[in-house]
């Protein structure tokens, strides 16, 4: 009997649960002998993370995998982002995120552990191990398998391993250590409040972006009541702690009276005043608050090496704007289309045969690589230049901004409608 084609994948986030329920659909499809098996750092499923706004490509490949019929009765749907000046809390304009006409779909405000929490359901209805406290130090390779060498003292050999963990991976410093997370300088602090007096809330509809001098305040459902779980997320600048270890992020987010004042004395100072009804949200909040420095990537097309590659934030993290769930899972889709499209030839020129030690994983890693890096390059411009444009740039650039707001909207919106008509499923592989 031939031996089972092994699948590494390190990470149990979104690209990594996403690519693992895809090849277990195509190499069924094959009747190719397989295992899957998925690695993750942390001790069990993730219960952080806030509320991330799936947008209509990334609901679209959601419903192909076929997990969005879990998520829809969750998460909020979300047509439009009002835009909202801080000085006035009067609307400055909107963002179109979601139309089912134009885009097949709209965008679902979710929270995280929910949409893990899909993935995972379906990982195990497939059968696919994940494997948790599972810490990568090591890959080892040779011209015919790769090992992935654990912190506990186990390893593992498979035919390839997808690096799928996030900004921080552990796969990447094993080909390409170089290529460090680079702080922005910004943070963002994060909690859910269920609201006492609706009518004092600026929203309008789903969701708000609140424009400030400082930083940016995003406010929005996350539940179909509209009523509960109103999610706040306030972006900051923040100096770098004097430790820049793990450790030390951990104990400035460790702080919660002293970030949850600090988010007060930005947004809801004395050249503010119509912003007292956040300082009412603040007090109000009973949730866990968050901190969460926000990171990012030089862009690079080193995803891969041999028998390795790297999908999501591994191989393109970028400050988030949106888009992170859906690149991620399009990585996931193309890589899969890539290698089904090789079977399917392989089998074609030997009457139905195919030898899976003879996939020439690194073309298929090229061949991604060329083909995603100038959609995750356009991402990655409006994503870094978005939030540099956070930071303080004084009284008169924060009036500029209210002032030209018709030309941002008209300008992003533009590129959101690109980016939500994008179809990876369709996307040419020559």
């Amino acid at each position: 009997m031939a031996t089972p084609f092994q699948v590494l994948i390190v990470g149990a986030g979104s690209a990594g649960l996403a690519a693992a329920i895809l090849l277990h659909k195509t190499l069924s499809k094959h009747s190719i002998p397989f295992q899957i098996s998925i690695y993750e750092l942390r001790s069990g499923p993730a219960t952080l993370g806030g509320a991330i706004n799936l947008t209509p490509n990334a609901i679209k490949l959601l419903d192909h995998i076929g997990v969005f019929k879990d998520l829809e009765t969750t998460g909020c749907t979300v047509k439009t982002i009002e835009m909202i000046s801080s000085r006035s809390l009067k609307p400055l304009g909107d963002l179109t995120f979601g139309d089912i006409d134009r885009y097949g779909a709209n965008s679902l405000r979710i929270a995280r552990k929910d949409l893990q929490g899909a993935l995972l359901a379906k990982v195990a209805e497939l059968g696919i191990q994940v494997s948790f406290d599972k810490r990568l130090e090591n890959i080892q390779q040779t011209p015919n398998d790769i090992t992935a060498v654990f912190a506990d003292g186990t390893s593992v050999t498979g035919d390839i391993l997808l690096g799928c963990d996030g900004t921080h991976s552990a796969v990447r410093k094993c080909i390409d250590p170089g290529r460090k997370p680079v702080y922005t300088g910004l943070s963002n602090t994060y909690s859910y409040v269920d609201p006492k007096d609706l009518s004092a809330l600026p929203i309008k509809d789903t969701s708000a972006i609140v424009q400030c001098r400082v930083g940016s305040l995003l406010l929005t459902w996350s539940t179909p009541s509209k009523s509960e779980k109103l999610f706040w997320a306030a972006v900051m600048e923040v100096a770098a702690p004097a430790d820049l270890s793990k450790d030390g992020w951990k104990s400035m987010g460790d702080d919660v009276v002293k970030m949850k004042q600090r988010v007060k004395d930005t947004y809801c100072s004395e050249r503010d005043p119509q912003m007292g009804f956040f300082a009412d949200l603040l007090e109000q909040t009973k949730d866990d608050v968050y901190f969460y420095p926000v990171w990012k990537l030089e862009m690079s097309e080193k995803w891969w090496e041999g028998r390795c590659l790297l999908l999501g934030d591994a191989a393109h993290a970028m400050p988030p704007l949106a888009q992170g769930v859906g690149l991620a899972v399009e990585d996931a889709a193309l890589f899969d289309r890539l290698l089904n499209a090789h079977i399917e030839k392989a089998k074609e020129a030997n009457s139905g045969e195919i030898n899976m030690k003879e996939v020439p994983w690194e073309n298929i890693s090229q061949k991604l690589v060329k083909i995603r890096t100038p959609r995750i390059k356009k991402d990655y411009d409006r994503s870094v230049g978005g939030f540099e444009g956070l930071k303080d740039k004084g009284w008169f650039a924060a009036m500029l901004k209210d002032w030209l707001v018709w030309f941002y909207l008209w300008a992003v919106g533009v590129k959101f409608d690109e980016a939500f008509k994008y179809d990876v499923l369709k996307e040419s592989l020559d």
